[in-house]
């Protein structure tokens, strides 16, 4: 005998509006704990540091709010898998942000003052791709027949826009790269600091996996 639906198709997308402004909120307030330890501000950073972690928790409640919702009845069972996958990659890109405040404020690396504003900018840069990955998210029409409507055009235009974003952080990531290993400073600190700068460059290739992720379902539908 078949369960009773507890949860609907809509309720799924209003949590996956939720849970990426959480995401989007989690990326923020890193954003705001990077530029405090920049600025010599440790207690600062610390302060956000925690509500970082506080709502990078709240965002896996609502993720985990989301599969129960699948559990309920939302969704045919061959859709579900896709759907998982696609709200994890987006909670991957929270997870990122908490660990590389973590690591900041664990390990204390010390950032040459030459080196703090492209640290401040790559960083700006991830938050950035943001209302970009929101957008993709919103062309999926969650809870109708077919991933999009007839016209893809919006999507590729945007999926588009957030490959450029991530290569051009990339050429930061490569020319601080350089930059660091051609200073004066001893290879621990250039190691220590190009493991921060790692971190932080790993949620602009995140946000574009999302947006891979996004195409594997309109691929799919297309086939």
């Amino acid at each position: 005998m078949l369960g009773k639906k507890t949860c609907s198709e809509r309720d799924v997308r209003t949590m996956l509006d939720e849970h990426i402004d959480m995401v989007g909120a989690v990326l923020q307030k890193a954003l705001d704990s990077i530029e405090h330890y920049l600025n010599d501000n440790i207690d600062a950073a610390k302060v956000s540091a925690r509500e970082v972690d506080d709502l990078e928790a709240l965002a896996d409640k609502v993720l985990r709010r989301i599969i129960a919702c699948m559990q309920g009845g939302a969704f045919l069972p061959i859709m579900r898998k896709d759907i998982f996958q696609l709200v994890s990659a987006v909670d991957d890109v929270a997870n990122a942000a908490e660990h590389f405040c973590d690591f900041c404020l664990s390990q204390r690396p010390e950032i040459s003052k030459a080196f703090r504003g492209a640290f401040q900018d790559i960083t700006r840069a991830n938050v950035e791709m943001l209302p970009d990955l929101k957008e993709a998210i919103e062309t999926l029409r969650l809870g109708q027949f077919g991933w999009v409507g007839d016209d893809v055009s919006p999507f590729k235009k945007i999926a588009e826009k957030i490959g450029i974003q991530e290569s051009d952080i990339d050429d930061l990531e490569w020319k601080l790269t350089r930059e660091i290993f051609n200073s004066d400073l001893p290879l621990a600190n250039k190691m220590h600091i190009h493991s921060l700068l790692t971190r932080i460059t790993n949620v602009s290739d995140l946000i574009e996996d999302v947006a891979d992720r996004i195409q594997i379902l309109i691929t799919r539908e297309a086939i």
